[in-house]
């Protein structure tokens, strides 16, 4: 059974001389009158309260064991804790929970951006607003003049808040009109025959339309970010 030295007890020991020479041990499990202890790898089986046998290489394991225990205690005394199977400083750990919290910031935002679109083609819009029963919210912009587009676009449909609400409810279509921009001529005759069928006097408008194609709501640039203007078209 191994050199007696590493430890006291012998088969016919009870269970109290066990718990009084190695411990409390890692696991214990009992099924009638059978008993196993757990140290380390190693084994100790019991019956009726008392050794009955051990583990191949038990005073090996029980040896590990102490080590282990030795090099836990050593690494608690000096400050460092454990994360994710690693030992590390208080700082070190902080710093690796900042560092996970912007990539999972990074991934939902790459997720979001894969999901956030505005679309041109207002057929292939309806399509989807339908199909999806999501409303479909008509942004009638001069994107690349209109000061008051840019200011709509940077302070309200640039932002994560307004992105992650449109995502689920919103179908987005843009009928843009720029100045230096080039478009198909569909493209621009379908953004004009929209603007006339909807009475586009300026921009930014914003038209939201059920997915029955009736109106829900009307709007333009709104100051104070995505939550007002996300109250101006409910």
């Amino acid at each position: 059974m191994g050199p007696a030295s590493l430890r006291a007890i012998e088969v016919g020991s009870d269970y109290k001389e066990v718990i009084q020479e190695l411990g409390k041990p890692d696991g214990e499990i009992g099924v009638g009158a059978k008993q196993v202890l757990t140290y380390g790898k190693g084994k100790i089986y019991l019956r009726n309260g008392k050794v009955e046998s051990f583990s191949d290489g038990f005073d090996a394991s029980l040896v590990q064991r102490s080590l282990d225990q030795v090099d836990l205690e050593a690494k608690r005394n000096a400050g460092l804790i454990s994360y994710k199977g690693h030992w590390m400083t208080p700082e070190q750990r902080e710093a690796l929970i900042a560092q996970e919290k912007v990539q999972q910031q990074a991934k939902q935002q790459a997720e979001l951006t894969a999901q956030y679109k505005w679309y041109t083609d207002l057929s292939d819009a309806f399509r989807v607003a339908q199909s999806t029963n999501r409303k479909l919210l008509l942004n009638f912009t001069g994107s690349d003049w209109c000061g008051w587009c840019k200011k709509l676009n940077a302070e309200v449909f640039s932002k994560k808040e307004f992105q992650q609400y449109a995502v689920g409810n919103y179908v987005l279509v843009e009928l843009d009109f720029p100045k230096n921009k080039q478009q198909s001529n569909d493209l621009k005759q379908q953004n004009r025959e929209v603007a006339k069928k909807l009475g586009i006097r300026g921009y930014p408008t914003i038209i939201v339309l059920n997915p029955d194609g009736s109106l829900h709501a009307r709007s333009g640039y709104v100051a104070g970010g995505p939550n007002a203007f996300l109250q101006s078209i409910q």
